[in-house]
């Protein structure tokens, strides 16, 4: 059988998983989530996985990623494989990722 994924905004307390204040029952908590946690809740057809998630880590991850993709848009590393990129659409291609990334930082809260 092929089931869909779907990650939604969770919170936990006290093992009790809840999506947008409604309780998933049979919600299987992973990591240190057991407490007072905000995360993601991972639903695979009948399976429910609740994973902690520091929003803070993941604003910073993301801000990291996206000032990588600038500094290899900027040319800190201008080559591949030891010859220049020949790509005319490599910089753009680049800013469209970051782009997407600061939207991505944006919407989280």
């Amino acid at each position: 059988m092929n089931y869909k994924t779907k990650v939604l905004s969770a919170a936990c307390e006290g093992g009790k998983v809840t999506v947008n204040g409604a309780e998933v029952p049979g919600a299987r908590v992973l990591s240190a989530g057991q407490a007072k946690s905000q995360g993601v809740a991972v639903f695979c057809g009948p399976d429910v996985v609740y994973v902690a998630v520091p929003v803070d880590t993941l604003k910073t991850l993301i801000g990291l990623v996206g000032d990588l993709a600038q500094a290899v848009a900027s040319g800190v590393l201008a080559s591949n494989a030891g010859g220049p990129i020949t790509s005319g659409s490599f910089q753009a291609d680049l800013a469209q990722v970051k782009q997407a990334l600061n939207d991505l930082k944006g919407n989280i809260q």
